[in-house]
This record gives structure tokens, sequence and C-alpha cells, in this order.
């Protein structure tokens, strides 16, 4: 009874944990004079104590923000940017060491930084703050545009202070990257459906990095909703639908004329349905999940959805086929549903993150390994023997003889 009373007490603790959770943000800052430089705090941080702490620690008396707000910013995305040698965020912590870079901060750090002129913070009582910019963009590639712009204005003049704010703009959309989002209402201006109606996709935009504008260089696209199909493959003898061909046209959003053309085909074996095929301009590409191909396993009925959809460029020549990590590109929101869809919303999702991540599986080798060392020592203790002979007094004397 005691252990029931504890472990109801555990679960509702556990709970009001979790619905009291503060879901956060990264936030990057650039200064042309030197922010203070210390360790990146892993923890979430408050929008005052970052505030406090680091940008009203410089002594300038006034400050020009440029703040500049993505949609849906998450650290996934500029970690990235950071790894990838062509982004511009790249060349901006390459070139100048005056990126700082928090990557735990409460949501509301964009209101905190538009009300920062007001704000009476006695920490910063000696700086008056001047808002010099807010604008707000889509994806993490365009605000680095804005930043670079910003930096390259700003130049090495250090007479005016000026401090730039990349964080997320609030949305009423779902945000964090370890959540499943939700079944999605169809409206039909953005949502991809089949004539029949079983066959339902959604996607934010596309970034691909083998764009014929400028090859190399990442780009935006955004789906042609009016010339997009989905295209079921009916089995003549059964009747039942076999498999489905997703044909999706993506427009450079600068350049109209760059047109991509990919096909998605997924088919339905067993229980699962699979992404079997992926083709962009003719040519293979395959789907990374966790570090690794993936085909979407997916239950018939469910959706299969993941904040960022990363295709790799797969060319099948040779016994084993080679990758090129260089010619990639990747869907925003990505939900595909191919089958069972009721054109009103998607199925229950089937998220792309693996539910064994790398961080389970380092503790459960730990724990294996531990539990292994306890086990044999516990092994080599039970076979421990006494001594089953000793000196009998009444008998002549065990004599052990000694070999020189």
């Amino acid at each position: 009874m005691m252990d029931r009373s504890i472990s109801f007490v555990l679960f509702v603790l556990i709970a009001v944990s979790l619905q009291n959770q503060v879901q956060t943000s990264p936030v990057l800052l650039w200064s042309n004079v030197d922010l203070p430089e210390t360790s990146i705090p892993l923890g979430t941080i408050t929008p005052l104590d970052l505030i406090s702490n680091y940008v009203c620690k410089l002594s300038n008396e006034k400050i020009q923000l440029h703040i500049v707000a993505v949609d849906d910013l998450n650290n996934e995305d500029i970690h990235r940017s950071l790894n990838d040698k062509k982004s511009i965020l790249a060349d901006i912590k390459k070139t100048n060491n005056k990126l700082r870079y928090y990557p735990n901060v409460n949501e509301d750090i964009y209101r905190t930084f538009t009300l920062l002129p007001q704000s009476n913070n006695m920490k910063c009582a000696h700086i008056h703050f001047q808002i010099a910019s807010s604008q707000t963009v889509q994806t993490l590639h365009d605000a680095m545009h804005k930043i670079q712009e910003t930096i390259t204005e700003t130049g090495t003049n250090t007479d005016n202070a000026v401090v730039i704010a990349l964080v997320e703009h609030p949305t009423g959309e779902e945000r964090s990257s370890r959540k499943r989002r939700e079944t999605v209402t169809a409206p039909k201006n953005n949502i991809v459906i089949s004539t029949n109606g079983s066959c339902m996709f959604y996607a934010k935009n596309l970034t691909w990095h083998g764009g014929s504008a400028t090859p190399g260089v990442a780009q935006g696209y955004d789906l042609d909703y009016s010339t997009t199909t989905c295209v079921p493959n009916v089995n003549s003898t059964t009747g039942n639908i076999t498999s489905v061909n997703l044909n999706l046209v993506w427009v450079n959003q600068k350049t109209p004329s760059d047109i991509v053309h990919m096909t998605l085909t997924a088919s339905l074996l067993g229980r699962y349905w699979y992404l079997t095929n992926t083709t962009v301009n003719g040519s293979e590409y395959r789907y990374f999940a966790y570090g690794m191909h993936s085909r979407m396993d997916t239950p018939p009925k469910y959706s299969y959805v993941c904040t960022t959809a990363t295709f790799t460029r797969y060319d099948s020549t040779g016994k084993y086929g080679t990758y090129n990590a260089n010619n990639k590109f990747s869907i925003r929101h990505f939900q595909f549903q191919p089958f069972y869809g009721n054109t009103s919303q998607f199925g229950p999702p089937n998220y792309c993150t693996s539910f064994f991540t790398s961080g389970i599986w380092m503790g459960i080798t730990s724990s294996l390994l531990c539990l292994a060392i306890l086990l044999f020592g516990i092994h080599r203790m039970m076979t421990i023997k006494s001594n089953d002979r000793y000196d009998d007094p009444k008998s002549k004397p065990l004599v052990i003889k000694a070999q020189e």
C-alpha cells in the first residue's frame, strides 16, 4: 500500500512538472563591440538574465538594436548552418569572433527585446537603447542575409555600438522539434489532396543546395499548389490502391524560372507504407532520419511527420552506391499521408525522431556494462570455497616439504 501511494505521488509530481515546462528557443547575438565572452549556458535562462548579464555589461551609453525574428527557429537549424561550410552563418562565425550563441532562452525573448527601450532594468540604466530595425523572415537562410547586410553597413566603425539579435518570432504554430505535431485540419488552399481524398500532403517550404540558379548556395522554394498532384495507383485485379505518386512542383522564391520537379513514391506493403523512391529533376535522392537512410515505415492510417525532412543525392552505380552530402535539400514541416486520408485532417502522426536516441543508447550501454561488472563480482564471490583440510591434533600433522 505504501509503494502504491509513493508511485501515485511521483506520477502526480511528474505530470505537474510537465505541465509547467517552459518552452525555449535559441538566440544569436552579434555586436561590433565586444560582448562578454562566457561559457555557453546550457540550462534555461530568462530574457531578463540574458539582457542583464550579457547585453547590459557593455559600457556604451547608446546601443542601436537590430532585431531579426525567424518563424520556428530551432537549435537543429542553427547547428546545421554552423556545420555547413558554405552557409552565411559559418562565414560570420569564421570571419569574426563577435557572435554569441545561447541555445535555451524562454519564448518571450522577442517581446522583451522589442520593449527594451522602455525597460526600467537597473542593470541597464546607463544604456539608452534604440531599435534601429525589426524584421521578420520565414527561414534562417533569409535571416542570415539580413544580418550580413547589417554587419556590412556597420563596418568597422565602433563609434556607435550595434547589437543584432536573432530570435524566434512568436507564432501559434507548434514549434518544438521534440513534440509530435498535432493532426492538421486541411484547408484546401495549402494542403495537397488527391481527387479521391485518400492522399494528403503538407509542407511549409523547401531549402535546396542544388538549385540551377546558384549551384552550391542554399535556395528557398515555395510549393506550387496549382500544379502539384497526388496520383494513386490502383491494382487492376483487386481494385485496391497499392502505391501513390506525389508529384511536387517547387518554385524558387527569388528566381521564378528555377523550378524543381520532385516525385515521392509511397507503396503499401503489409502492415506499413514505405517511401520507395524519390526523384528530383530526374535524379535519385534518399531520405535520411536520425543519421541513416529511412523509408518512413508508417502504419497505413498514420501520417509521417517531420519538422525538417532531409533528402540526400544518391548514385546507385557501383556495388553499394554513393551519397553526395553536398547535394541535398530539406523540407520544413513535412507531413505526408498517402493512404486512408479523409480530406478533413491527417491521421495520427508518426514522428521522424527515433525512439532510441543516442543518449538513451549511451545510458543503456553504460548500465549494461556496470551490471556485467557487478554480476561478475558476485559470481566470483559465490565461487569462493572455504578450506576443507585442517590439522587434526590427534593425527599425524600435515607436513609440506619445501623444495630449495
